[in-house]
């Protein structure tokens, strides 16, 4: 029997897969050997230095990535140790630490960007603004629907976890 397939869905699990081995390659071939996780980790806390801020918490460092504080944890001492980032008591509540790229995590994390820039940029070269337009605005509704299936598979976990406690 013949499977049909949707050429989105077709088109979506192949770009899903080179995208996953270019960043494995890449990884495989660079001085920095950061996850995946990590170098989102450094882009999101070179954002704050973009936006005045100039450091994250651990804590929404955690939110943003939506992993536990503990993975956090573990995280964070990867990319310290590789230099990349570093940890500075907070000046205003000493319980906690500001994460701040150092030069050599801002250094990289410029060079990620500007890598996936050119991909970015040979892939709209032959596309219209409007066409752009268009394929922006179909990026920014499948990440709202993926967001939601993450929300729905999460709270459905949350769900089975509290009927599973009740039932045994």
């Amino acid at each position: 029997m013949a499977v049909i397939r949707n050429p989105f869905n077709a088109a979506l699990v192949r770009t899903y897969h080179n995208a996953l081995l270019l960043e494995e390659t890449k990884r495989k071939y660079s001085r920095t050997s950061t996850s995946f996780r990590g170098r989102n980790a450094m882009e999101f806390i070179y954002e704050a230095a973009a936006e005045g801020k100039g450091s994250r918490t651990q804590g929404e460092i955690a939110a943003y990535l939506k992993i536990s504080k503990p993975s956090c944890t573990t995280l964070l001492e990867k990319l310290e140790s590789t230099g990349y980032v570093e940890r500075r008591r907070s000046l205003t509540d000493e319980r906690r630490s500001d994460i701040f790229l150092t030069r050599k995590g801002r250094l990289v994390t410029v060079y990620q960007a500007a890598n996936r820039n050119q991909v970015i940029d040979a892939t709209l070269r032959d596309f219209t603004p409007e066409e752009q337009e268009i394929i922006y605005r179909g990026f920014r509704k499948l990440n709202e629907v993926l967001e939601e299936c993450i929300y729905s598979l999460e709270t459905s976990a949350d769900h089975k976890e509290q009927v599973k406690g009740v039932t045994e």
